[in-house]
């Protein structure tokens, strides 16, 4: 009986490791799940916050290319400062910020996936904390520069249906230019909002009579191109300053309309708030 035993369990267990699956392949046993394995471990990184609103942030996945742009839900998400718990609707919750938001705070999150989306989603968040060092608002400062530009000469822009945020001269990553682009765009309800320089506008066909052997004058009929480049003088943070930078803005739809701010200068606080900024001079084309 014990032999007959034997045998039967032999079979029992080549049987197991033999079965085929629905495509007709053998399954091994190391192929089968293991019972109770633990999941994966999420994945942590560390974001800048561009944009707070009341129920989600954006953010810039920090030194990330252009497409590391992201939104992250706060609902049923519980937030530690600097691994405390923190309750954003406490009074004094904000007391380490300046300026009393989160915009320009670093932030790590803990999450199992993205949602392909354009800013992507961060989805099964596991862990949001917000760090009170590494603060810095140059995004917010860029943001006021191009939402004043925007409405000097408004009818430079007041009927286009497309527009360019060039950014790619001053100190933010490309994440960050491409998160202030987004947000400058849906301040404006302009949905196909792009990051190009002029070259690369012309290049695209975006542009009419740009050419070299054109005898027109180069145009952009259906958008406006937004330019800031921070000045490469000792006064810049790109140069080794901290607090300081220099730069001018533009706004731009023709060789004969166009905006400038010139010699532009700002400065950043100790806690790492930009603050105001002064215009050296102002032009038109």
């Amino acid at each position: 009986m014990k032999r007959l035993f034997a045998a039967i369990l032999c079979l029992c267990l080549l049987a197991g490791c033999g079965r085929t699956d629905s495509t007709g392949n053998t399954c091994r046993a190391e192929d089968e799940p293991t019972v109770g394995a633990e999941k994966a471990e999420p994945i942590g990184e560390s974001f800048r916050i561009i944009q707070e609103k009341p129920d989600w942030l954006l953010l810039a996945k920090e030194e990330g290319g252009s497409a590391e742009v992201y939104t992250l839900s706060l609902r049923d998400v519980e937030l530690t400062l600097d691994g405390e718990a923190f309750e954003r609707n406490e009074p004094g919750a904000y007391q380490r910020f300046p300026d009393g938001t989160l915009t320009g705070a670093l932030v790590e999150v803990a999450y199992d996936l993205v949602l392909e989306t354009y800013p992507g989603q961060l989805a099964e968040v596991t862990a949001v904390n917000i760090r009170s060092d590494g603060f810095d608002d140059r995004c917010a400062l860029y943001l006021r520069v191009l939402n004043d530009l925007w409405a000097v000469d408004e009818g430079l822009n007041s009927d286009i249906t497309m527009l360019s945020v060039d950014l790619s001269q001053t100190g933010l990553s490309d994440s960050e230019q491409a998160a202030v682009a987004w947000v400058f765009g849906g301040m404006h309800d302009i949905s196909e909002t792009m990051t190009m320089s002029y070259e690369k506008l012309a290049a695209e066909g975006y542009l009419t009579g740009a050419a070299p052997d054109s005898d027109g004058i180069p145009c952009w009929e259906d958008g406006c191109l937004f330019t800031i480049t921070e000045q490469e003088t000792g006064d810049n943070e790109l140069n080794g300053a901290r607090n300081t930078v220099t730069f001018d803005a533009q706004k731009w739809r023709s060789a004969l309309g166009a905006y400038f701010f010139a010699d532009c200068t700002a400065e950043q606080a100790l806690d790492g708030h930009w603050g105001d900024y002064t215009v050296g001079s102002e032009a038109i084309s």
